[in-house]
């Protein structure tokens, strides 16, 4: 079977107007102005505008070869691939979206006050309509009855029934298009079970089939039993279950179906119509691939070299050398060999949809995916238009946004961070708030952006949520490159999941997967998919021995164990250990890099109150300059100074001690000269070391481990820590670290994964992927949980500076946004908390139309973002908050924390101390 057929533009061409099949098409209205500034919009004004919609997405996005690759592989499933059939499903498809609105000629919904307000049928009321004012029922029923009755007219047999599913399947996206997310009820819905709850459905289904005599349609009577028939829709799913092709079919309609729709409805409300979707045309990709591989300097910072062109300009003839001796410039040298290697290996490997880069820590892993990125780009000429980058932490995607655009010589316009405390990215500055606001309000949710960076969480829920909002995005990652980093960071339990995900979506949606980090796991090795991983291509295959065991990776640091063991350590000895090992550093003298005399030395816990009470201890010793701490509970501004700080070469002859949680492990960029840490698993002892003498321009840099929390409060659950006390000794999990060998430990808890997926009567990955074949939407979400905790958000109402270190803090969107409801920076130039605070309460007490709120919650929240903190939540933490807080104010999603002075400060955070019966564990 070919897997090219009709175009969804030739499909909709071959599709009448609707005058042609409507009796009266121009009385129906679609959409009004509240305000009646404005002609109503005509129904078929507003299906025009949708499928205008429809096809600019599917034309910028390639979207033709996914949707037929997914019908394809459907039909595959139930061995029968047949060319006439696909081409019908596809038809189902397009017009489920173009159908969808059908049922807004419910003379109710047209009628009511609340809705269309058209006084043509102000009379025409059905006070006894089961359908109320609903028009997506309606709209279904439509649907199903045309495509049910093309189906019986043209098809025969097994044929029919495998056409039926599919209209059934696909009736659904129209069913769920105004609700806020899918469910596990499919058949009840496209049966017509749920719609009518409290109603005889004969009588109510009978009600709609008078609506048929509105349409020009010959209907033969014998499908009018099919529709409603949950005999037929249980039958027919039962017969082809055996695909899950069909859960992206229908995720990929509802994307399209609902940000069409958004994108027409807006363009009538605001006037503004979008043009510019947010990808890279192959102009642009073949400029950006000249600033990389070309430019001598940097585009946007012209006074920086560009080390990438030299990459290229000897990508054919050079010989790689791996050099041994620890110097800064070997430590550029091998930089560069990896990306030649890197290039080389991506060239002969093109036609993969997964890679992997395992390099070491100070490799430069994110220029190694900013090369394999742009190549790709390049290289496909013109089939990948887009780049998403994927992190574990916020932290990571607001330091690589600043690289991306230097490495690639970015506008503003051409990259976005999507997360909670990203601030509003504006791509048009014309028109007043009303035009450009709202045109950046759209920009901004769907992401049209050539490249975007969110974190693991987001990104994998556009795979595999029922929620609308997040699958909007997911039409958006066909034909790109998504690179993901550090995927170790979550629970093995659901790497089998994410590596089902990737290879689902990697080939139908053309989606290039870049996998990247230092301790990288070898999903490939996961039993239930590895027969279909022909296209994983290792992009450094050896890079174990040939970087991980150099010298000037493997031994810029060196590990002590003296503590490794230790059950009775004590906070007091373990300071005396840290002082006296930083007082002989102090006598090393290596240049700019470690003047004599100076010492930076960090020490992690793994749990908050355990650095904060560390602090307290250290702050009475005067060996140290500067003592900082950062943790989950230290707000951006104060850490994004304390980073700062430790960066300033003015700083470097100073003696500075850094007491930390886990926060720092994520790709923070510092560079230290000792570490302590508070052994928890092996690949985050890593992440630590990783902040150790990052440039190879010192000697003697060592990390000490220690036992001193339990990990159990943290990584209980996490089957690393349970492979490693049951199989790791001291010996070889000390050898892990020294050789960087982590297959050793990861291959444990893989073959842990492996012994799980085959045991009978448990939740594992085939009753997960018997959801996917059954569309239980709700069961898919919420049994794939990257982070499955309840969190607290705490707003702590002080003062924040308007610029750290010299950089501004809050945008100039966000001072205008304050300035316009009358908040102003005090004499001390920062802006207050508590202002803030009173202006949400205002914001969402005093709301405006639909969009025009959202761009001021979306303003708002990134500057309310600088003011929060999130913690573990549990009764007891929620009772000693509930004493600190104004309870009136906290009933509107955050705690307010009114006298925070109490237990909280800038320089330390979260004291738990003083909250009353409350673990350690809780605070990280």
């Amino acid at each position: 079977m070919s897997s090219s057929f009709k175009t969804v533009k030739t499909i909709m061409a071959e599709l009448p107007p609707l005058s042609s099949y409507l009796r009266d098409e121009k009385r129906y209205w679609a959409h009004r102005d509240a305000q009646g500034l404005k002609k109503p919009e005509t129904l078929s004004e507003h299906i025009d505008l949708v499928n205008h919609y429809l096809l600019c997405l599917v034309e910028h996005h390639q979207l033709d070869p996914v949707i037929d690759s997914l019908i394809q592989t459907y039909l595959e499933d139930l061995d029968r691939s047949n060319a006439d059939l696909a081409e019908e499903i596809k038809k189902q498809f397009v017009y489920a979206i173009c159908f969808h609105d059908h049922g807004k000629i419910n003379q109710n919904f047209q009628a009511d006050e609340e809705k269309m307000a058209n006084s043509f049928f102000k009379d025409k009321i059905e006070e006894k309509s089961p359908l109320s004012t609903n028009h997506s029922g309606l709209g279904a029923y439509i649907y199903l009855v045309k495509q049910l009755d093309d189906i019986l007219t043209q098809f025969h047999g097994k044929d029919q029934i495998r056409l039926l599913t599919t209209a059934y399947v696909l009736s659904y996206i129209i069913f769920k298009h105004h609700s806020s997310m899918l469910n596990n009820l499919i058949i009840e819905t496209v049966s017509f079970d749920t719609l009518f709850p409290n109603r005889s459905k004969e009588h109510s289904v009978q009600f709609m089939q008078e609506y048929l005599d509105y349409f020009l349609f010959d209907i033969n009577p014998k499908i009018l039993m099919l529709v409603g028939n949950k005999k037929a829709v249980e039958n027919c799913f039962l017969e082809n279950s055996k695909s899950s092709a069909l859960y992206g079919l229908v995720r990929l309609g509802f994307s399209l179906l609902t940000a069409s729709d958004y994108l027409a409805t807006n363009e009538y409300n605001s006037g503004t119509s979008i043009q510019d979707l947010g990808v890279f045309s192959t102009e642009r990709i073949n400029q950006i691939y000249d600033n990389v591989s070309k430019n001598k300097y940097r585009v946007n910072n012209p006074s920086k070299i560009n080390f990438n062109a030299l990459t290229y300009s000897e990508l054919d003839s050079y010989q790689l050398l791996n050099p041994t001796k620890q110097s800064g410039e070997n430590l550029n040298i091998l930089r560069k060999e990896m990306g030649i290697e890197l290039l080389r290996n991506l060239r002969n490997n093109l036609e993969s949809n997964l890679f992997y880069i395992e390099a070491p820590t100070g490799g430069g892993k994110t220029n190694l995916s900013a090369l394999a990125a742009i190549e790709l780009l390049k290289s496909s000429k013109g089939k990948l238009n887009k780049i998403f980058y994927v992190f574990p932490f916020i932290t990571l995607i607001t330091q690589t946004v600043a690289s991306l655009k230097e490495a690639f010589g970015l506008a503003d316009d051409e990259i976005i961070e999507l997360h909670s405390k990203a601030s509003f990215t504006e791509k048009s500055d014309n028109d007043g708030l009303y035009g450009s606001d709202k045109l950046n309000y759209i920009s901004n949710l769907f992401a049209h952006y050539p490249i975007s960076l969110l974190s693991h969480i987001s990104f994998f829920d556009i795979l595999k949520t029922n929620r609308k909002e997040k699958i909007y995005l997911l039409h958006r990652l066909a034909n790109s490159v998504v690179v993901i980093d550090e995927m170790q960071s979550y629970n093995p339990k659901h790497w089998d999941k994410i590596i089902y995900f990737i290879r689902y979506y990697a080939k139908p949606f053309n989606i290039k997967f870049v996998l990247m980090s230092a301790t990288l796991p070898k999903l490939d090795k996961i039993d239930t998919i590895k027969e279909k991983v022909q296209d994983f291509t290792y992009l450094l295959p050896n890079a174990h021995e040939n970087y991980f065991l150099n010298p000037n990776f493997c031994q810029r640091i060196s590990f002590n164990f003296e503590y490794f063991e230790r059950t009775d350590l004590s906070l007091e000895e373990l300071a005396s250990k840290l002082i006296q090992e930083s007082e002989l550093y102090t006598l090393y003298d290596y240049g700019p890099a470690k003047p004599l005399g100076s010492v930076y030395t960090i020490i992690e816990f793994i749990y908050k109150q355990s650095a904060t009470d560390f602090y307290k201890l250290l702050i009475e010793s005067s060996f140290f300059d500067e003592i900082f701490v950062l943790s989950g509970t230290i707000l951006e501004h104060r850490r994004q100074y304390i980073i700062n700080y430790l960066k300033d070469k003015k700083n470097r002859n100073k003696k500075i001690l850094l007491i930390t949680t886990q926060v720092v492990e994520a790709g923070v960029d510092i560079d230290m000269d000792l570490g302590f840490k508070d052994k928890s698993l092996i690949d985050s002892d890593e992440q630590l070391a990783g902040r150790i003498n990052r440039n190879v321009n010192k000697k003697n840099c060592t990390l000490f481990l220690f036992n001193f929390n339990a990990e159990r409060a943290v990584y209980g659950d996490d089957i690393r820590l349970k492979m490693t006390r049951e199989h790791i000794s001291s010996t070889l999990y000390k050898k892990i670290l020294e050789t960087k060998n982590f297959d050793l430990l990861y291959d444990l808890v893989i073959n842990n994964r492996n012994n799980w997926n085959v045991t009978p009567y448990t939740e594992n990955l085939n009753s997960y992927k018997a959801h996917i074949k059954e569309l239980r939407f709700t069961k898919i979400a919420e049994e794939f949980k990257l982070i499955d905790s309840k969190n607290i958000s705490c707003f702590i109402p002080l003062e924040i500076p308007l610029t750290v270190s010299g950089t501004p803090f809050f945008s100039s969107k966000e001072l205008e946004f304050l300035e316009s409801h009358k908040i102003y920076p005090t004499s001390e130039e920062k802006i207050d908390g508590a202002e803030v605070f009173n202006l949400y309460l205002d914001i969402i007490k005093h709301r405006l139309d639909f969009i025009s709120q959202k761009i001021r919650e979306k303003i708002l929240q990134s500057i309310m973002s600088k003011y929060i903190l999130s913690i573990f939540a549990s009764p007891k933490i929620e009772e000693q908050l509930k004493l600190f807080s104004d309870m009136e104010k906290s009933e509107y999603g955050y705690y307010y924390i009114n006298r925070w002075t109490d237990f909280y400060s800038e320089e330390i955070g979260m004291d738990t101390s003083k909250l009353y019966g409350i673990e350690e564990s809780q605070f990280l």
